[in-house]
């Protein structure tokens, strides 16, 4: 199966489980997956592949997944709920970092499989797990702050996706080119560094552009739910 293809298949199964843990757990269910998605995501992006042509790291569907369900929480339960579950994510890929880091430096007994492994997906790449963590808080607070600024004026149900659209796309530019200098700024020349920011984003902004169908069923969930 190649990259292209697979990427429709994450992307329909990253959304259609989002839908489902709304589905099933509902308030906890998307607090839930902004947590674990942190932690997914933030071991993704160390992963790089060729997508339509173009160098770029995973991640990024995940990432966009984890701005819908906080918007989601943000429109349906309210702003202090939104910041809830920003911290809420922040303080699990903090804890994944923590506790992995540790684990790494035990002594690996004989016939362990696994030290090496784990030493060169966490071991080598801090800069870019601290930049992945620093570039989600600040760009997960901007979107809740344009979520909010943005509903001020288009309020109405049917305009959920100009807040969702608008905060998304405006607080992945400040996520990514924070991520972009804070992994990789000094590593690579400057021209590269440009050229990682611009696929970054474009994914996002693609996987942002898809995934709004999905936010409005997960509406349409709590209307049947709660009358």
């Amino acid at each position: 199966m190649n990259n292209e293809l697979m990427a429709v298949v994450a992307f329909l199964v990253t959304y259609i489980l989002l839908v489902i843990m709304y589905k099933s757990f509902g308030k906890e269910g998307l607090l839930v997956w902004v947590a674990i998605g942190t932690i997914i995501a933030n071991i993704q992006v160390t992963k790089t592949v060729v997508l339509f042509g173009i160098t770029a790291t995973l991640g990024n569907v995940l990432f966009a997944s984890i701005y819908l369900a906080t918007d989601l929480i943000n429109e349906i339960y309210g702003r202090k709920e939104a910041k809830k579950a920003v911290w809420l994510g922040f303080s699990s890929a903090i804890i994944m970092t923590l506790l992995v880091s540790i684990s790494l430096h035990f002594t690996p007994a004989e016939s362990d499989i696994a030290q090496k492994s784990l030493a060169t997906l966490f071991g080598i790449v801090p800069r870019i797990v601290f930049g992945s963590i620093i570039a989600y808080i600040i760009g997960q607070y901007v979107d809740v702050f344009l979520f909010n600024l943005i509903k001020k004026y288009f309020h109405t149900d049917r305009t959920f996706y100009i807040r969702s659209y608008g905060s998304t796309m405006i607080s992945s530019i400040v996520d990514t080119s924070l991520f972009t200098l804070i992994a990789f700024y000094g590593l690579m020349p400057n021209q590269v560094l440009f050229q990682i920011f611009i696929t970054t984003y474009c994914f996002k902004f693609l996987s942002t552009l898809l995934n709004v169908p999905f936010g409005y069923m997960i509406k349409d969930i709590y209307k049947r739910q709660n009358g």
